[in-house]
């Protein structure tokens, strides 16, 4: 089985859902607003990288964003190669595997993250924990991460304001109280720490390959504020039937 850090946090949160995920290979054909801002942020440094330009025509949340980290975060490293994967190889014969949003011209591994909250020493401390940098760091043999980290605007289009204003406002909102909307940040942990993060996740594989009862966890209902995305169909799904609302995929984890 091949495992991402993503598939391990889904199981471990409601083993329904995940059962709807990676045992159906369902998917949401409308992806949530989060991740579609996510995707398009990312999108917009990787054109960063590529010409050293960002496109602002669309006005966007997402190209103000990225107007910041050619500002305050280009200017202070720069990604050699963006995207790539990796893969270790667990004792129980599955395979961890990941993707990094790039790797810096110093050699050490780039994360890019986004944020609806105050970047904030508290916010710094719980990423030091995030198991996707241990299992970049298990894959790789590193043991320091560059993290990139951009708060989504959070003002509003004021009445009569322009497409064009509102962009620019949004844009220069990051060069006030800046070091709380974006930062960039170097974060390094042990090998002791990254040993036990291996031997948690083997045993997690463990269960996960023994797991035959797929039980709802209806405290994970609304996560992250939100509802569930297979809310729709948790307690009905009927594999014979067709679903407008999903779609089937095919998985590389």
């Amino acid at each position: 089985m091949r495992l991402s850090i993503s598939r391990i946090k889904l199981f471990k949160a409601c083993r329904r859902a995940y059962e709807l995920k990676y045992i159906y290979g369902l998917e949401p054909v409308e992806k949530a607003e989060s991740l579609q801002t996510g995707l398009s942020y990312h999108e917009k440094l990787e054109q960063l990288y590529t010409d050293g330009t960002v496109d602002t025509d669309d006005l966007s949340r997402e190209s103000a964003m990225a107007c910041a980290y050619q500002k305050y975060i280009y200017p202070k490293f720069k990604c050699k190669r963006p995207e790539e994967w990796f893969e270790h190889k667990l004792m129980t014969g599955d395979v961890l595997v990941g993707r990094v949003d790039g790797i810096a011209d110093d050699g050490k591994l780039v994360e890019h993250k986004t944020t609806s909250a105050e970047i904030t020493e508290e916010y710094e401390y719980s990423l030091q924990w995030d198991e996707q940098l241990l299992a970049y760091m298990l894959m790789t043999g590193a043991r320091e991460i560059w993290y990139t980290v951009c708060r989504k605007p959070t003002i509003r289009q004021k009445k009569n304001e322009s497409d064009e204003e509102f962009f620019w406002r949004m844009v220069a909102w990051y060069d006030e109280d800046t070091d709380s909307k974006i930062r960039l940040l170097r974060i390094s942990r042990t090998d002791e720490e990254v040993e036990q993060f291996l031997d948690a996740v083997e045993k997690m594989a463990c269960e996960i390959n023994c797991t035959d009862h797929f039980y709802r966890n209806t405290g994970y209902c609304k996560h992250w504020g939100r509802m569930c995305e297979y809310a729709p169909i948790c307690l009905h799904y009927d594999p014979s039937q067709e679903y407008v609302e999903f779609q089937k995929v095919e998985r590389m984890e």
